[in-house]
């Protein structure tokens, strides 16, 4: 057994087709960015997602039609719909980095003269200008709507704002790259679960206002470092370098720092 598995890895690497020694092109990585915005945000998952988000925050605000007020029903729509667009985004983002797999197409992709990293960067160009881009403008009229409140008014700023789309970058990026290494439509569900369900999420959550005392630029460091560790590891399913897994270690290090420093005794 152990000289016929052998043997089988022994050929499958011989009859491996070399990854392209190319980098990966701009006008290409955009093309296939485009083409993935358009299949993320039309996804049924990602479209659930937001349904989902309403539906909940909705029925939270209760039935009573004639204790509803317009100012405060708006504004928690919009934020449902965002909140529902964050679990969206995790499913449609992980079965977009699945679908090559899924397809059967990952051999014929390898034989294009393309490197293999140009679909996974093309997944992250499609998170940008779908899922990250819708969320920054539905950001802005929910942002204004919360202003209206008078009760959460002076919670709204600037730096909550940006840190929306940065969280759907972030979760996006989760989404890729488990896809990327665990090839199985389970993935997108766990990481949703996991961040319900288990401490991650509240050790340090990705959006806070400035009201929770949050240090601004540890936070922002704490963001742009979780990114930068899931697209670095996401590349390195692609070609596994040592730079590509020193950058994901680098910046989970700085991102445990980060979130070590702000998090107050007993969490958020």
């Amino acid at each position: 057994m152990v000289t016929s598995m052998r043997t089988a890895m022994t050929d499958a690497r011989a009859s491996a087709i070399p990854a392209g020694p190319a980098r990966p092109s701009a006008a290409g990585v955009w093309a296939l960015g485009r083409i993935e915005a358009r299949r993320m945000v039309l996804h049924p998952s990602f479209l659930v997602g937001g349904a989902f988000g309403l539906l909940i925050l909705r029925g939270g605000m209760g039935a009573d039609a004639s204790q509803i007020d317009v100012a405060k029903t708006v504004a928690t729509l919009l934020g449902g719909l965002l909140v529902g667009g964050l679990v969206g985004t995790v499913l449609s983002a992980n079965i977009a980095a699945l679908r090559s797999r899924r397809d059967h197409l990952q051999e014929l992709f390898g034989a294009l003269p393309a490197p293999p990293e140009t679909r996974t960067i093309g997944a992250f160009a499609g998170l940008l200008l779908g899922p990250v881009a819708l969320s920054a403008i539905v950001t802005v009229p929910t942002a204004l709507a919360f202003r209206r409140l008078p009760e959460v008014a002076s919670d709204i700023d600037l730096f909550l704002a940006v840190q929306i789309p940065l969280a759907f970058l972030a979760l996006g990026a989760v989404g890729i790259a488990i896809g990327r290494w665990v090839p199985s439509l389970f993935g997108g569900p766990v990481i949703i679960v996991a961040h319900i369900m288990t401490p991650i999420f509240w050790a340090v959550p990705w959006v806070l206002p400035t009201v929770s005392k949050v240090d601004r630029p540890l936070h922002m460091i704490y963001l742009a470092a979780a990114i930068t560790t899931w697209v670095a590891l996401a590349l390195a399913r692609d070609r596994r370098t040592i730079l590509r897994f020193v950058i994901a270690a680098s910046a989970l290090a700085i991102g445990i720092m980060a979130a070590s420093q702000q998090v107050p005794p007993g969490g958020w």
